[in-house]
């Protein structure tokens, strides 16, 4: 792309989870910031398909990830085997191709400066053609995730994106060119580059009081998992912290965390779906969620101790695996660890110092602008961090554990 030409950026993701989705916004919120005159689309893929893969290709994932985890885990793992990645990559990708064919089209007629995507799905439509040499612009690839699965590892793109050097060093084992590979972070919202706002600030805006013990609980988009009952596990600490419950789309849960309120007047606050996130974080002493690529790099940004319960198998799992040892989160085994957790982080201020600690030197809070100034060819930001910098720890099989909690052996309090 030419500096000097008004840019034409088209950011492409696919509603499979609400992270591809979230890392698309942040980025047209940088490209727009950076080149105000820019022409920035942000689209999701599935518009270019047919009806029947609109309505069956969101709903399969969402059964799989919040029905059946388990079989969701087999097949990401099976699909990482080269002898079966290998057999079934051609017909994938010939299936997506026909399935958005009309993408293509689109592409053609707009004449992009850039594409940029958050989801293999346009990959796998795109690279063909831009291998070819018929693409017409430079493709790019951000990744979403601590982990790279091979879906990634498509031939044709210029440039991928990735959160660490460890998930380089496992997309370049993939066979992707070393040199075609840099290390951002994960884009998230400008916002959270500003950094916490004031504790008590934040707290005052959500009716909390000043100084009582605070617990962000999300569970995603949709509000899924045991909200309810991890809420009621950690009321009972003995440090009576407040709640700040996220419930996301999932309607009846807000019902039920309205009656869980009723019982613990004054400590809990819900919410549905919320923009409201970096504010939420600086409220909290700690966050207890799932493992999403882009939650666990907004805690990160903010600093925010993490105890992960029941990562979604595959990426989830690795994420919560490779932020554990690195120091900033722990992973609870089953739900009634989870409280077990939150209150030794409480309770130890030496084991939550270490754990902000880590999560400042591994966040990117600049990273949506990091990569929107690479792909419009803008000099670095003043202050970047080095390319390789910073180097997330690849996960060990056999983290030192307590009980069914898992601690990382160098942190204080463990």
């Amino acid at each position: 792309m030419k500096p000097d030409v008004e840019p034409r950026i088209l950011i492409l993701h696919a509603t499979a989870g609400s992270g591809h989705r979230r890392a698309a916004q942040a980025l047209d919120a940088a490209f727009r910031t950076l080149a105000p005159s820019a022409h920035v689309r942000t689209l999701d893929t599935l518009q270019f398909g047919s009806p029947l893969f609109q309505r069956g290709y969101t709903p399969t994932y969402d059964t799989l990830v919040g029905r059946v985890p388990r079989v969701w885990g087999l097949l990401y793992k099976s699909l990482e085997q080269p002898r079966i990645h290998r057999g079934t990559t051609p017909l994938r990708h010939a299936l997506d191709r026909v399935n958005v064919r009309s993408l293509v089209a689109f592409i053609e007629r707009e004449r992009p400066s850039a594409v940029v995507c958050t989801h293999f799905l346009p990959l796998e439509a795109l690279a063909p053609r831009r291998r070819r040499g018929s693409l017409g612009c430079p493709l790019h690839c951000v990744i979403t995730d601590f982990t790279a699965h091979p879906f990634w590892a498509i031939d044709g793109i210029d440039t991928t994106f990735v959160a660490s050097v460890a998930v380089r060093e496992e997309l370049a084992s993939w066979g992707v060119p070393w040199e075609r590979i840099e290390v951002s972070g994960i884009p998230i919202d400008p916002r959270f580059a500003r950094g916490p706002s004031p504790r008590a600030e934040a707290r005052a805006q959500f009716q909390l009081a000043p100084d009582r013990p605070t617990i962000l609980l999300m569970g995603g988009g949709n509000g899924v998992g045991p909200l309810a009952t991890l809420a009621e596990q950690l009321l009972g600490l003995p440090m009576q912290p407040q709640l700040l419950v996220v419930c996301g789309r999932n309607a009846r849960m807000r019902i039920r965390m309205r009656a869980i309120a009723e019982l613990a007047p004054g400590r809990v606050r819900t919410l549905g779906f919320t923009d409201q996130v970096p504010a939420l974080l600086s409220a909290a002493d700690l966050i207890v969620t799932k493992a999403g690529g882009l939650t666990c790099s907004e805690s990160l940004a903010m600093g925010t101790p993490m105890v992960v319960f029941r990562p979604t198998p595959g990426q989830e799992e690795r994420n919560s695996a490779a932020l554990a040892v690195a120091g900033a989160a722990v992973r609870a085994r089953n739900l009634e660890d989870v409280a077990a957790a939150a209150g030794r982080i409480l309770a130890h201020p030496a084991l939550a110092a270490s754990m902000r600690a880590s999560a400042r030197i591994l966040a990117r809070p600049h990273s949506a602008e990091d990569v929107a100034r690479r792909i419009l060819l803008l000099p670095p930001r003043e202050g970047a961090a080095e390319p390789e910098a910073p180097a997330l720890p690849a996960p060990v099989p056999d983290p030192t554990a307590v009980g069914n909690v898992v601690w990382d052996k160098d942190l204080p309090g463990a």
